[in-house]
């Protein structure tokens, strides 16, 4: 195997834990059925990965959200409703990369959007005295900052051409085997790791590849 020089991991279920369904439930209990109805088509209309590539802003994702489902629900609603498959960024999981850094060149790719990274990033500056996500890796990548997401081979080929990454080189780690799939397509390495689950067996998986 060639020697691995970069390290590509997701963000969700890795590095924060990501509970996917509490985003329909929060509409359906508050909506009924009907609510969960509506989500379904706007998912068929590709709303919400139009949202995640940078297709709309966060004002027009709301209001689609708003005159799909219920027009006298305020967009704070469904931004908290949105926001609630969040869990915590956790400091320990992200510790157990930094010696990898040493060696490696470490970056981050995410499907995700403004609102998610708001959230999530203003909830770790406060429980850790102002710490940004940024400082624990080279560089991040959001697909809804780069226009592109993942499992399409080009998320995967704007990574490595943006930082000369040599996709032989190079190992992607996520808890989508789906998103896997593209990764492997673009030559990278791959490694699946359980979903929202402790990162410390994954990273001994990582330096046996390394090895």
């Amino acid at each position: 195997m060639t020697k691995i020089k970069n390290i590509i991991f997701d963000l969700g279920g890795l590095f924060i834990d990501v509970h996917m369904q509490r985003f329909p439930d929060r509409i359906v209990e508050k909506l009924g059925p009907a609510g969960l109805t509506s989500l379904q088509k706007l998912q068929q209309q590709g709303l919400f990965d139009c949202y995640e590539v940078g297709g709309m802003a966060t004002d027009q994702f709301l209001t689609a959200l708003q005159q799909e489902l219920d027009a006298t629900l305020a967009h704070d609603f469904y931004a908290h409703a949105w926001n609630v498959i969040l869990g915590q960024v956790q400091l320990s999981q992200l510790e157990l990369v930094q010696p990898l850094r040493n060696d490696f060149n470490i970056v981050l790719l995410s499907n995700t959007n403004d609102l998610h990274v708001d959230a999530l990033e203003q909830d770790f500056a406060d429980r850790h005295a102002g710490a940004r996500l940024e400082s624990f890796f080279d560089e991040l990548h959001y697909s809804q900052r780069i226009g592109k997401r993942k499992p399409n081979r080009d998320a995967f080929a704007h990574v490595l051409q943006q930082h000369g990454f040599v996709a032989s080189q190079t190992v992607f780690i996520d808890d989508s085997a789906g998103h896997l799939l593209g990764a492997q397509a673009e030559g990278l390495h791959t490694l699946l790791h359980p979903g929202n689950t402790d990162l410390a067996p994954t990273i001994a998986k990582i330096k046996g590849m390394l090895v």
